[in-house]
């Protein structure tokens, strides 16, 4: 199956239906910005080597530097009334479609849903739409000291290939290494029931009402 993704992304519901992945949109800079603005995303080295930006105007700026052409999908958590909350984001980076590869990135995911599964939700639903589309290889990188990442890719599936050491420099003159993940199509089929199941066994009960 070759790989054939839409110009426009669609719009996404998770497995569970508390959370839609969505177009990215102008409106949603501003409450990235917000997201970006906290302490937690930065330590987990989210810059790319650049300084980080100072007040609302700077963050604004470097998400459209960072987001420009890219397919990415923000992610709003479904609430009562017709209502939502935007969560975060997460999308495509990169695609070749000879070799079917396709890189995911740009995810941020708001601090305050840490620990609840949300990333897992929706990566389920990322893989089964680009796996659909007729992705071969998905495959990402992540700064090494971005352990929570790197632990959550991992339980999930993903197989580590290596690292790629002093990849780039950080804006205090030190060097990245950044960790190279992927998984395969042929192995989604086995790995998505211990995800769907994962999934179940530890939502926390908090979260499981809309």
């Amino acid at each position: 199956m070759a790989l054939l993704l839409p110009d426009t992304l669609p719009t996404l519901q998770t497995v569970t239906g508390r959370f839609v992945l969505a177009p990215f949109t102008a409106l949603d800079v501003e409450p990235l910005a917000r997201l970006l603005a906290r302490d937690e995303i930065w330590s987990q080295g989210f810059s790319d080597s650049e300084a980080r930006p100072a007040g609302e105007a700077e963050l604004m700026a470097f998400v459209d530097r960072r987001f420009a052409g890219l397919q990415v999908f923000s992610v709003y958590q479904k609430l009562p009334l017709g209502q939502s909350r935007f969560v975060g984001t997460t999308g495509i980076t990169e695609h070749d479609e000879p070799t079917e590869r396709v890189k995911i990135g740009r995810t941020v995911l708001d601090p305050d849903f840490w620990g609840a599964k949300v990333n897992h939700e929706v990566k389920i639903t990322l893989l089964d739409w680009l796996f659909s589309c007729g992705a071969g290889r998905i495959e990402c990188d992540v700064d090494s000291r971005n352990q929570r990442s790197l632990s959550s890719l991992a339980r999930f599936g993903f197989t580590a290939e290596g690292t790629r050491r002093r990849s780039s420099r950080n804006v205090d003159g030190l060097w990245r290494d950044f960790v190279i993940l992927s998984l395969l199509t042929d192995e989604w089929p086995d790995l998505r029931p211990r995800a769907l199941a994962s999934l179940a066994g530890q939502m926390p009960a908090g979260l499981l009402a809309v």
